[in-house]
């Protein structure tokens, strides 16, 4: 996949949307763990979207998601205590807090912790996202275009087919299901992005419809933020980001059922960049094993994680 210009990136914040988990491009299903699995079980149902679980009875999710209950095994856990939400830091040109918050549950759910990456995301690398979206339909459906002179205006007529100038777009199906997919990182740099509720270091991902080259292509959807983002390092699986948000590079307006469900060629999924908030989650919550390492340390030897 190429570098997005800034110029296309910036207008494309216009289209900015609160985002969901995935939809998967080659199947409807993989709505159970991979064969490499980064952390499945750990990413949860919270108000109809996502929530992740970091260690310790601590729970990551967007902002906007807000709090309650979150299942994790189809087993409801009570948040216990108030949220907190992540701020940035005091860097300038950023507004305080991001769309993050963190808080505890007040059960045990028998779950591992998750390791939080320390270092930033990198242009192309290889990432899982798990989430808990709308279903897609089995195929997609085709659509005329004619594009009007302002916003909003673009009229969609259904097309029998792929053809010269027909757009091809995945709508929904019914209910939701958590499921893994695969994309890679898109961004260049920081990408700091202001979605409503709140200002958010961040990294992108693009769709390309690729069912050849990456069959389980994944694209996030309105309605499930608070999903996972892993990347594999070495031998260990760390989270990388949060998804909160989505967009699109097409210059098009007016998508049927975009962004609440459907899925466009050139749509993008927003991710918070977690290790620029890693700090702040570990003076809160001990990286899994710490504990252990701690006690171990008190023998004669002698550790950290994220919402």
């Amino acid at each position: 996949m190429r570098a997005v210009p800034s110029w296309i990136f910036l207008g494309s914040l216009l289209m900015l949307s609160p985002a969901g988990a995935v939809h998967v491009l080659g199947t409807t299903g993989n709505t159970a763990a991979p064969g490499d699995d980064p952390g499945f079980a750990q990413v949860g149902t919270l108000n109809g979207a996502s929530a992740v679980y970091l260690g310790n009875r601590w729970v990551l999710t967007a902002a906007h998601v807000g709090l309650g209950s979150v299942y994790f095994g189809g087993i409801p856990y009570a948040a216990s205590g108030p949220a907190t939400q992540l701020n940035n830091q005091g860097v300038p040109g950023m507004a305080a807090f991001a769309d993050m918050i963190l808080f505890q549950i007040g059960g045990d759910p028998g779950l591992a912790g998750l390791a939080i990456s320390a270092g930033s995301p990198v242009f192309n690398d290889d990432l899982v996202m798990i989430g808990n979206g709308v279903n897609r339909s089995a195929s997609r459906s085709y659509w005329n275009v004619v594009q009007g002179p302002n916003p909003a205006d673009d009229l969609w007529t259904v097309a029998g087919g792929p053809g010269p100038g027909v757009e091809a777009v995945f709508l929904s199906a019914a209910g939701n299901a958590v499921r893994w997919g695969t994309n890679h990182v898109e961004s260049v740099g920081d990408v700091d992005v202001d979605d409503g509720s709140g200002m958010t270091r961040s990294f992108y991902t693009d769709f390309d419809d690729d069912v050849v080259g990456r069959p389980n292509e994944a694209q996030g959807v309105l309605g499930d933020s608070g999903s996972a983002v892993f990347r594999k390092q070495g031998a260990q699986w760390e989270l990388l980001g949060l998804t909160y948000a989505v967009s699109t590079l097409s210059g098009f307006d007016s998508i049927p059922e975009f962004p609440s469900s459907s899925v466009i060629d050139e749509g993008l999924t927003f991710a918070a960049d977690l290790s620029f908030y890693r700090g702040q989650i570990l003076q809160i919550i001990p990286e899994p094993g710490s504990a252990a390492l701690a006690g171990a340390g008190l023998l004669g030897l002698g550790c950290r994680r994220r919402r």
